[in-house]
């Protein structure tokens, strides 16, 4: 396993997934569900290169509304990989950016079915609702987490 000078291992992975995030529709995506299995919270392995700005570079790009161009639904790794970047490490920064993230893809949502017909805006709000969830509780564990340290 080889370790970065930035503190984050794998930098061959992450360099590859900064080439794909720079690329067309499909290789973003690629990206993302890269990064949404890879930034999963996991002790026992070195963390990776933080991906915030990779993640967010890609969303913004397609103003945070990265959807499949053939159903028109949301790309589920644009929410999936935002939640596994914002609670790998259970950071409160990272908490807090994935929450912002996501509502940006709300506010996404909101704008694009104010503005054309939606068919899946349901289903898409509620995949964006289901990752802030899991964004909140993981911020409640890592409150907990803190009350345990200083305890200690």
């Amino acid at each position: 396993m080889t370790q970065s000078t930035d503190g984050g291992a794998f930098p061959e992975l992450f360099e590859v997934i900064q080439g794909y995030a720079q690329r067309d529709y499909n290789h973003q995506v690629k990206a993302l569900r890269i990064i949404a299995a890879a930034y999963l919270p996991l002790f026992e392995v070195p963390p990776m290169p933080d991906a915030k700005e990779v993640v967010e570079d890609v969303l913004s790009r397609n103003e945070f509304l990265l959807s499949n161009p053939q159903t028109g639904k949301l790309e589920p790794a644009s929410v999936d990989a935002v939640v596994s970047v914002a609670t790998s490490r259970l950071v409160e920064e990272d908490l807090k950016w994935g929450a912002d993230c996501l509502m940006n893809v709300m506010d996404a949502l909101r704008r694009r079915a104010q503005s054309e017909g939606y068919e899946t805006y349901v289903m898409d709000a509620d995949e964006v609702l289901d990752g802030l969830e899991t964004i909140l509780a993981a911020d409640i564990v890592e409150d907990v987490i803190e009350d345990i340290v200083e305890e200690g």
